[in-house]
């Protein structure tokens, strides 16, 4: 598992560089854990995730990881923090114990992956939430789906979707949205909602001459005071961008290991 190792060393890496970042939530202030269960292999992690002070623990985050793992290629990716604070809440707001187990039916998938599943099933997005780490696809027991996509709903933020023909519950940590999925007796185009929008493309980097230094400004005296210092604009980093640079970083790492895994082969 050497890639895993390095995802989660990484994880560390980023968790150590924005310490002091993260404050309490609305979730409380003494942490916030889950227990998660993958229905299909028995596997599951229970863990506090999140911390204060400190935010989010990088050893609890890379067991989580870990569950969400492809199942068909064993690849594992960062998952979103924002994802697990998304499943946190949505158990709260359906009145369960921090003890309550949520089933992940489908977590983390590659690229080959969904594309495998996107020619078979018309409620695969091509470009899915589930290839980033941002996306789950969920169960909870003793609640009825619909009470958890109306839960969803609710909290106004992310995509979520409910699958009847299923009884899961699709989130993830896009933009607000809902759309209609597929059945056989509802072909409608609605899943094109869910996909995510295309990875933008870095600017073309110009290469221009070096600007001259600026003259110091004068400085400014008060008569018989002291000279007068300019203020200096605020600093520091609120959470939101502490967390989303955290999963950058981890995310981008991951995929690169990814790459690595996969060389390319001759197309016959």
């Amino acid at each position: 598992m050497p890639s895993f190792l390095r995802i989660a060393a990484l994880l560390a890496l980023a968790g150590a560089l924005l310490t002091g970042c993260a404050s309490s939530g609305p979730m409380g202030e003494g942490g916030r854990s889950i227990v998660l269960v993958h229905p299909a292999s028995g596997e599951s992690v229970a863990t506090t995730y999140w911390r204060s002070p400190g935010g989010y623990d990088p050893q609890a985050m890379a067991e989580l990881s870990s569950l969400f793992r492809d199942r068909r290629t064993g690849l594992t990716a960062p998952v979103d923090p924002t994802l697990i604070d998304t499943l946190t809440e949505l158990r709260q707001r359906v009145g369960l114990p921090e003890s309550a187990p949520i089933h992940l039916t489908s977590g983390y998938r590659s690229a080959a992956t969904n594309a495998s599943l996107a020619r078979s099933n018309p409620n695969v997005a091509e470009n899915s939430y589930h290839i980033r780490g941002q996306a789950a696809d969920i169960r909870i027991p003793g609640v009825a789906p619909e009470r958890v996509a109306a839960a969803a709903a609710e909290m106004r933020r992310g995509g979520y979707a409910l699958y009847p023909h299923t009884g899961h519950v699709h989130v993830d940590t896009g933009p607000y949205r809902t759309w209609t999925p597929k059945t056989p007796d509802n072909r409608q185009d609605g899943i094109l909602e869910a996909k995510a929008p295309p990875r933008a493309k870095p600017a073309p980097v110009e290469v221009v001459e070096a600007a001259k230094p600026a003259p110091k400004p004068a400085e400014v005296r008060v008569p018989d005071g002291p000279v007068l210092a300019a203020a200096k604009p605020p600093g520091g980093v609120n959470e939101a961008d502490a967390q989303r640079l955290r999963y950058m970083l981890v995310n981008l790492a991951a995929q690169d290991a990814e790459a690595k895994s996969r060389r390319p082969t001759a197309v016959r």
